[in-house]
């Protein structure tokens, strides 16, 4: 069958394939546990891209046989994983919206805020502070909050990034170029 735009709604041609008995049930625990990645939680966003999305679309509405594997995953995963048991109350954030408003470090991070950065890697970004209040000041931030909007909201979870942040101020406090004498504060 056709979908609106008159495309075939299967991946692979006119028939079910491989790849959609494949990829459906990955496509539905997306759907039903990533909504935590949404930017704007009053116009939620399919996590999956687009024509992905509008193919998920078409198998859960237009094909009984994925309609039918759609209800028997989310079935569980609804009623007994998280109404019932409450599986994913352990699992931080699982399931769960970052809603925390976004924040001055968001804005240096995407760019839109400049920044003299002093130390950056794939997890952190290091950077003078533009008001500071001794000869060095230097924020250093990780790149994913992942919830961690402030130092209260720290679990077991950020562990690691909690002690990257940690290393990085210590060879910051060591570079005698940014300003940091015997020490730093």
């Amino acid at each position: 069958e056709n979908d609106d735009d008159g495309a075939n709604y299967y991946l692979c041609g006119n028939e079910v394939s491989l790849a959609d008995a494949t990829l459906f049930p990955s496509a539905v625990f997306a759907t039903y546990m990533l909504p935590k990645f949404d930017t704007d939680s009053n116009n939620p966003q399919s996590p999956l891209p687009p024509k992905l999305t509008k193919w998920f679309h078409n198998l859960r509405t237009r094909d009984p046989v994925f309609s039918k594997v759609y209800d028997e995953i989310t079935d569980p995963l609804v009623n007994t994983w998280n109404d019932r048991n409450h599986r994913w109350d352990d699992i931080r954030l699982a399931g769960l919206r970052d809603v925390a408003p976004g924040t001055i470090f968001d804005k240096i991070l995407s760019g839109d805020i400049p920044a003299t950065v002093v130390k950056e890697d794939e997890r952190i970004l290091a950077f003078k502070d533009v008001n500071p209040l001794a000869p060095a000041h230097i924020l250093i931030i990780p790149k994913d909050r992942n919830g961690l909007t402030n130092l209260r909201e720290g679990t077991e979870e950020h562990v690691d990034i909690l002690g990257r942040l940690m290393v990085a101020a210590g060879e910051i406090a060591r570079d005698e170029t940014l300003g940091f004498g015997d020490g730093a504060r």
